[in-house]
């Protein structure tokens, strides 16, 4: 009876729902519709119906508005927390390279004062190509100095010498350090280009020595790169190169080839420019992204581009030179051992530490102004400690600003002594800078700048 009832019910509440929406369209869904699904049981009293209603609008109090927010909010925070996540492990990866480093460091510098000094003798060994060409392997070792009796006794047996154009004509893939000067007794030069040759098995010297094919062999302790390996900076260049230009270096095994200008003169050679002022002809008040990305003309004035510098003080631990020079012609450097710079989403933020040289550390001024472990700042990006503005648009640069400086090489270049706002080229700890507290007196103008980086184990 109530199965008949609930029935009927149905029928006359699904006509008069079509009734009332006869106009609507046949997609809306409108219908309602009661239909049992299943039967029902001797010892039960409820039966399974299923019900079907149409869409309903219905009002909810304004803060639900704010859920959509609020779960966009939560999303971003949690993208926050992964990359901070990322960052930290990326800090604590390099902090244990640079640790091991270090530690490599010492050891090999304390091997080197423990150690003997070594000879390097070369045996000759006789081979035959695929082709029936004629090759000589050469085979080298060290043998610490006074221990020359294996070597002399087999001089006795038959010591070959061969010819310095002979030697000259190979290419001799040894460390970059390691110059191959006639006569030397460093150490780290040890393989002289006049060397003994042996081999008992060899009666005779070969008529055409400069036919015989030498295959180099170096069977000791000295560091051989990769023949292949691109140069990750330009100290990779230096037994390649002593002039200074424009090379091409891949930091990182999956980023690509970066133009960059070295510096094969200054100090030994070997530096990687990432900023030059000379002229003034180059504008240094740049957005944030033009300061990524670098700006300028490498054989001109320049930025190199932050990103550039992240990547090559993240692939070896880099020290950074600073060589600054006035209209007066006074020239000073400021030299750190230590100098990294972040990546992106940590602001580029500045690692730089270790000072020496005569330009003073405005780097490091004080408390109040110290620019290690800053963000940096541009006029359209406020990074800075500074609470009341941007002192990137005050000084009208980009730079790792404190609150805000006590030094700016990317301040606007004058050509000579300015008054005002001090936005200029800026270095706090020059030989007169204190007279320049009086906002009446002349602030200090800078002909040339260059900051440029090195690895840090870098043996000159």
């Amino acid at each position: 009876m109530w199965l008949a009832v609930f029935y009927i019910w149905g029928s006359l509440l699904a006509f008069s729902v079509c009734h009332i929406c006869s106009e609507t369209s046949e997609d809306a869904a409108s219908w309602v519709t009661l239909k049992p699904l299943g039967h029902c049981g001797d010892e039960e009293n409820l039966c399974p119906y299923q019900l079907t209603l149409p869409p309903l609008s219905i009002q909810l109090p304004r803060p639900f508005r704010e859920l959509e927010k609020m779960a966009k909010e939560l999303q971003n925070l949690k993208d926050m927390v992964n990359q901070l996540r990322r960052d930290c492990q990326e800090r604590k990866d390099r902090h244990s390279i640079e640790s091991g480093g270090q530690k490599e460091h010492s050891e090999e510098k304390e091997r080197r004062h423990q150690s003997p000094r070594h000879n390097i003798s070369i045996s000759i060994k006789e081979t035959q190509s695929h082709s029936g060409e004629q090759v000589f392997r050469l085979l080298t070792s060290t043998l610490p100095q006074g221990d020359t009796s294996e070597s002399e006794g087999t001089v006795k047996d038959g010591v070959k010498r061969l010819n310095h154009s002979v030697l000259e004509s190979q290419e001799w893939n040894t460390d970059p350090r390691i110059v191959l000067n006639e006569g030397t007794t460093d150490q780290s030069s040890e393989m002289s280009r006049e060397v003994k040759i042996f081999n008992p098995s060899l009666d005779e010297r070969p008529e055409d020595i400069s036919k015989v094919k030498l295959v180099v062999g170096v069977h000791s302790k000295l560091s051989i790169p990769v023949r292949n390996r691109p140069a990750q900076d330009c100290a990779d260049y230096i037994t390649k190169s002593r002039r200074n230009g424009v090379y091409r270096v891949m930091p990182q095994p999956k980023s690509s080839m970066l133009p960059v200008f070295c510096d094969m003169e200054s100090s030994g050679g070997g530096w990687t420019l990432i900023q030059h002022r000379f002229d003034g002809s180059t504008s240094f008040n740049r957005t944030w992204d033009e300061y990524k990305n670098g700006f300028g003309k490498l054989i001109g004035e320049f930025w190199l581009g932050n990103d550039k510098i992240h990547l090559l003080t993240k692939a070896k631990n880099m020290s950074l030179r600073i060589e600054i020079e006035d209209f007066e012609g006074i020239r000073e450097y400021a030299h750190y051992d230590h100098f990294y710079v972040a990546n992106e989403s940590q602001q580029y933020c500045l690692s730089i530490s270790g000072y020496s040289g005569t330009a003073g550390n405005a780097m490091q001024f004080s408390k109040k102004y110290n620019h290690d472990q800053k963000l940096f700042t541009t006029p359209d990006r406020d990074n800075d400690q500074y609470p009341s503005g941007n002192c990137g648009a005050y000084y009208s640069s980009g730079w790792w600003f404190d609150a805000c400086m006590s030094a700016n090489l990317n301040g606007r270049y004058y050509q000579s002594k300015y008054k005002g706002v001090r936005n200029g080229i800026f270095w706090g700890t020059w030989h007169n800078i204190t007279m320049e507290y009086y906002p009446t007196n002349d602030r200090q103008s800078f002909k040339t700048v260059k900051m440029m980086i090195r690895p840090k184990n870098y043996a000159i």
